[in-house]
């Protein structure tokens, strides 16, 4: 049959598809035209046709169907270049493909390696958790992966490459590592009967190439938008060329470079081009050789933003005559006219951070949508900012996933085995608990409140589960609140996870004896002890997890002993890497990255995080080559991946309409831009000047994404009469009647605290898990010494110390650091007996310890009862009083006392004088006095002092003065137009009450530290 056309005897086998077109669509197209699909439907069936990867097999057939118009075709044999080592090979090749070997799993390849490694790094260091074993594994795959991409490297001359050089010594050992790879490596390859990936995607290549030769296909066979930057591309598109109905497409091939500049491009591998040169070599062609495509014709002001581009991504020595080649470009136009026309349609924004580059991408991705059909991608290699414009659209109901997918540590299933892991090592950790009852997965939601406001908030006190237990049902404390139903509930939650962490009892223990593959069977049991039905595996991040843990069965099938946390370090690097396909909903906007962007087009082009080490991204150092020594076994240029980046981006900024973002500022420091957005901006200062430029690149007034970002972060203008600044004024029967005297206190440095606490029943809660605090260093303290007190035979000063100790065991104090502060403990103890033997000369009787009292204060309104706990009240023989206060922190200076901010003493006297506490009849106070039990112990008198200001006053002094005032303040407070206001002289506040964000100081008082 004499085909015309792309297929006809005479026609060229080699083709290219200008950047910035509908690539898959004109292919199609043509195909569709020249095969008559509309009538013939089957006329495509026995093609074969190859491209990069299967999201452009699946857009191609999308393609096709839409070309026939609509019509049901029978598809051609699409098949992605990426994945010639796994597909089923095509017909009439499978008998080669067939001899060789099968592709090495990639799990197994891991763990295998990491076993060599993990010998290797024992025997030079003695010990090598396996974490560290899988990072040096990974870097050899990389290794392997790039000698394959070069063809195969002879590793024959490695241990002498460096002979006379400074780098001899340290290359010796380097030499011995790299023998896994030289000498280990192919020896376990050959011994196990399997190939490298990259090895047999080659051969599969020569394999079907071989077919070829020998009984030429009588269907169409095309490769097409590939660069053929790898050995098994190159392999079949020389095979292909050579068939009656081969045919090659590229993508965006420039045949417009002159003989000097391909040279000039052979020779920077960062290029766009400079992965055709290797494939046009391989095939004996040059790129005039090359035909355009028949259905991808060029506009003239398509032809000119290519143009444009290509040269703005010149190799540098090439750009020393830019304005010279703009004019040789311009041909009968002014330079300034064909610059215009070459950037109309392409706009460079500039956001200040992060943030602010995704919230210009979402407005345009949104903005689309106000066009009947339109369609718009976001293309950006950094995975967070396409989170971000995720997010962003979510609030106006947009649903657009990141084509690339999420991180499975992200995606509930795979969360929840990270959880799981972690919580394992420690299975009465807070934050475990916590986490892992909380899970989607898990809806453990109504037990664990009543776990979190019962035990887990504040200090850690028990260390396994069963203490835990003991903890719940152990008697409350004097201020907290529980009720039955919540111990019922945060007891069958600590009995369920019990059983869980039982079924994995092997990962409990701090050195495990089995292989981390039982360890995985453990696993398993114990998520589906927590898991009801099958919903943890349901779904593409079940199934994506249940991969990641068979690689981590097969990895530990190598690695052999572990621990507990080496599992988890194994989980989170496999789960890291692995992502969750998550196919967008939306019809017309897309998220993609790089990689997934080939070949694909949309009305809208928006290319995000343009940032140099962003986009592109700068090659990571060789972890055991030298650059010189790279190049002397023929390895790739780490530049190479550059290039590609590089094509990649001149493909996609060739488009119609295009929009280049980059960050001024990246994590909090100052960002570059591209190097390729730096030379677009400078070749249009060159033709246009700065100004004319900065016109030309910006988008359309109509259309400028900026002045929407202004619009919806501007602020609304305040109202006159609105405040900020919370001012509660609650009616006088909400008012508190009560307050204890360190209330009091609060109540003149906070208001607010007070309002919140005691008016709206708020109480500020403890982090999960918290460290010991001064609180709890305080409240163990005082009941140390009440128990030595209470006790008559052993009153020393190390009976005092175990005491102490044994409380602040009990408040969560690890043991590590009682034992590291044990001796200043001591000194403070031993310091404390003698003053007390001493002090007890002056006394009748025992002192009273903890002992609480009350008086009213008498108002119109009704009384005030004023409450307080006094730490240690003594009875002198002259039948006086002192009071006295057990401080762990710092205690209150005079002038605070005397300023009226600290009341507490001279209140606490007050109601000594009243008889108001319990035990004790009505005295007068002739001593207050603080006594700091911490490293820099002291006993001090109030008062004591010439430079005080109570040096000429006595406690009953002092009493009488508080009387006075604590009436005022009262009074003041039980009046509805005092508003209970948040810290009102904040330089008297020296940390937070637990209500600053209640009352949103940060916004209001420019306060960031309220945490």
């Amino acid at each position: 049959m004499n085909r015309q056309g792309v297929f006809s005897e005479s026609a060229p086998r080699l083709y290219t598809i200008a950047p910035g077109a509908n690539f898959l669509g004109a292919l199609a197209a043509t195909l569709a035209d020249e095969f008559s699909l509309k009538k013939h439907p089957d006329a495509l069936a026995d093609a074969l046709i190859y491209v990069p990867n299967r999201r452009s097999a699946r857009a191609l057939a999308a393609a096709l169907h839409t070309a026939a118009g609509g019509a049901a075709i029978i598809a051609p044999e699409i098949r992605a270049l990426g994945d010639l080592e796994t597909d089923e090979p095509p017909t009439g090749a499978e008998e080669a493909v067939a001899r060789l070997g099968p592709a090495l799993d990639p799990a197994r390849r891991l763990g295998a390696l990491a076993a060599l490694c993990r010998k290797f790094l024992e025997r030079i260091n003695g010990h090598a958790p396996p974490s560290s074993a899988l990072a040096a594994a990974q870097e050899l795959i990389r290794l392997l992966d790039q000698s394959a991409l070069a063809g195969g490297v002879d590793w024959s001359d490695l241990p002498n490459l460096a002979d006379g050089s400074e780098l001899a010594a340290h290359w010796q050992d380097s030499a011995e590592f790299l023998k896994i790879v030289s000498i280990h490596w192919p020896e376990w390859l050959k011994a196990q009967g399997v190939m490298e990936p990259f090895e047999r995607r080659l051969a599969v290549a020569e394999a079907i190439a071989t077919s070829w030769t020998s009984t030429p296909p009588t269907a169409p066979v095309l490769i097409a938008g590939s660069t053929g930057a790898t050995p098994a591309s190159r392999s079949l598109m020389a095979a292909a060329a050579k068939l009656p109905l081969g045919r090659i497409v590229f993508p965006g091939l420039d045949r417009d470079a002159t003989p000097d500049a391909w040279t000039a491009i052979s020779q920077s591998s960062g290029h766009p081009q400079f992965a055709f040169v290797r494939t046009l070599a391989s095939l004996g062609v040059a790129s005039g050789d090359v035909e355009v495509w028949p259905s991808a014709k060029e506009s003239a002001r398509a032809e000119a933003r290519r143009q444009w581009v290509n040269e703005a991504l010149a190799p540098a020595a090439e750009t020393a005559d830019w304005l010279e080649r703009l004019g040789q470009l311009a041909g009968d136009r002014a330079p300034s006219a064909f610059a215009t026309d070459a950037l109309a349609g392409l706009s460079i924004l500039d956001a200040e951070d992060e943030a602010d580059e995704s919230r210009l991408a979402a407005l345009m991705l949104r903005e689309t949508l106000e066009t009947p059909g339109a369609t718009a991608a976001l293309v950006t290699p950094d995975p967070s900012l396409a989170r971000r414009v995720t997010a962003l659209l979510h609030r106006w109901d947009v649903a657009v996933a990141p084509s690339g997918g999420e991180p499975l540590l992200r995606a509930p299933a795979g969360s929840l085995v990270g959880l799981v892991l972690q919580w394992l090592t420690d299975p009465a950790d807070p934050v475990s608990i916590a986490a892992l009852a909380k899970h989607s997965l898990v809806a453990e939601k109504e037990r664990i409140g009543a776990l979190e406001r019962i035990a887990l908030r504040g200090p850690r006190r028990w260390e396994r589960l069963e203490e835990l237990r003991t903890v719940v049902l152990s008697p409350p404390g004097e201020h907290q609140r529980r009720s039955a139903e919540d111990v019922d509930a945060a007891v069958a939650l600590i009995d369920r996870l019990t059983d869980v962490a039982r079924t994995a009892d092997g990962l409990a223990s701090a050195k495990i004896p089995e292989m981390l593959a039982k360890i995985c069977a453990g696993l398993l049991e114990a998520l589906n002890a927590l898991v009801h039905g099958d919903a943890l595996w349901a779904g593409e991040d079940g199934a994506a997890t249940a991969g990641v843990l068979e690689a981590l069965i097969e990895i530990a099938q190598h690695l052999g002993e572990g621990t507990v946390s080496d599992v988890v370090d194994l989980y989170e690097r496999l789960a890291g890497a692995a992502l969750v396909s998550t196919r967008s909903s939306h019809p017309r906007l897309s998220i993609w990255g790089p990689l997934e962007a080939r070949l694909q087009s949309a009305d809208r082009i928006i290319l995000a995080g343009l940032n140099e080490d962003v986009w592109p991204n700068l090659p990571p150092p060789d972890g055991f080559l030298p650059r010189r020594f790279r190049d002397a076994l023929g390895l790739p240029e780490p530049e190479e991946r550059l290039g590609l980046a590089a094509h990649d981006f001149a493909q996609l900024a060739c488009a119609p309409d295009v929009t280049l973002l980059y960050s001024k500022r990246r994590d909090d420091g100052p960002a570059v831009a591209s190097r390729w957005v730096w030379r677009l901006k400078t070749l249009a200062e060159g033709a246009l000047s700065q100004s004319g430029a900065e016109d030309a690149l910006a988008p359309p007034p109509h259309c400028d994404p900026r002045r929407w970002v202004d619009a919806l972060t501007q602020s609304p203008e305040a109202k006159p009469a609105r405040h900020a600044e919370p001012r509660p004024k609650p009616p006088r029967s909400a008012r508190p009647d009560r307050l204890s005297v360190t209330r009091i206190d609060t109540l003149q440095r906070d208001p607010y605290a007070i309002y919140a606490e005691k008016i709206l029943g708020l109480s500020a809660l403890d982090p999960l898990g918290a460290p010991v605090d001064a609180r709890a260093f305080g409240t163990a303290t005082h009941k140390a010494l009440e128990t030595l007190e209470d006790e008559t035979e052993d009153q020393t000063a190390d009976r005092l110390l175990l005491l102490v100790e044994i409380e602040l065991k009990k408040a969560g104090v690890p043991d590590a650091e009682l034992r590291s502060t044990r001796a200043a403990r001591r000194e403070t103890c031993t310091w404390y007996v003698g003053w007390r033997d001493e002090r007890s000369a002056s006394l009748s009787g025992k002192p009273k310890l903890e002992t609480s009292g009350t008086c009213e204060i008498a108002l119109s309104e009704g009384p005030f009862v004023l409450s307080a706990k006094a730490d240690r009240i003594e009875q002198k023989k002259d039948g006086s009083l002192a009071i006295l206060d057990f401080k762990t922190g710092q205690p209150p200076s005079d002038k605070q006392i005397a300023t009226g901010l600290s009341q507490q003493m001279p209140l606490q006297a007050l109601i000594a004088a009243r008889g108001g506490f319990a035990g004790l009849p009505a005295s007068p106070v002739s001593e207050l006095g603080y006594l700091s039990f911490r490293a820099r112990h002291e006993w001090r008198v109030v008062g004591n002092s010439e430079k005080s200001p109570f040096a000429d006053k006595t406690p009953t002094d002092m009493a009488a003065a508080a009387d006075a005032g604590i009436e005022r303040l009262i009074r003041a407070y039980q009046s509805e137009s005092q508003a209970y206001l948040s810290a009102p002289r904040v330089q008297f506040v020296t940390y937070d009450y637990g209500y600053n964000r209640l009352a949103r100081r940060a916004e209001w008082a420019g306060e960031t530290s309220d945490d």
